[in-house]
């Protein structure tokens, strides 16, 4: 098995480090997210993603918004979890596409565990909007929503539905 191997460069980094061991405990099973093998004071190892970097993936705008289908629903996953994943309202290095569009969100550092207060999808929201998949007055409408806890989501999908 090729796993992929983490190690903290510096004091500052070991703390982003274990806490993103600490999500990916989380995440460990679900299908989106790298599957934490073992993590230790300065390091983690996670099995080996297949994958592409987003923004070195040329897809037309169907595939693009497939892949922003898919995200959708690794952000409910986030978001019943209590976990911010920061850095969602741009995908480029930190989302894999792998063969057939598979989606893998990647490097937890910056994340928050247990939030009260989620914000992955009004990050994702100003993405669509600048995407030109979501109208502003709509993203601010459904981020507000989504601000006072409404599910939105579906919401959400249907606007990107619409793009298809």
């Amino acid at each position: 098995m090729e796993v992929a191997v983490k190690v903290a460069r510096d004091r500052e980094r070991e703390h982003a480090l274990r806490k993103e061991g600490d999500i990916l405990k989380l995440l460990k099973g679900i299908r989106g997210f790298p599957q934490l093998l073992h993590a230790g004071e300065d390091f983690i190892v996670y099995k080996f993603i297949e994958g592409v970097p987003f923004e070195k993936v040329l897809m037309d705008r169907k595939e693009r918004t497939l892949v922003y289908l898919k995200v959708l629903e690794l952000i409910q996953i986030l978001d019943r979890l209590k976990i911010n994943k920061e850095e969602l309202h741009r995908l480029d290095k930190n989302t894999l596409v792998g063969e057939g569009l598979e989606v893998h969100l990647v490097d937890f550092e910056r994340g928050s565990l247990g939030v009260e207060k989620r914000h992955n999808l009004s990050q994702f929201l100003q993405l669509l909007v600048r995407e030109g998949l979501v109208g502003f007055e709509e993203a601010k409408e459904l981020g507000k929503r989504y601000a006072r806890g409404e599910e939105v989501y579906r919401e959400v999908e249907r606007a990107l539905q619409t793009s298809l």
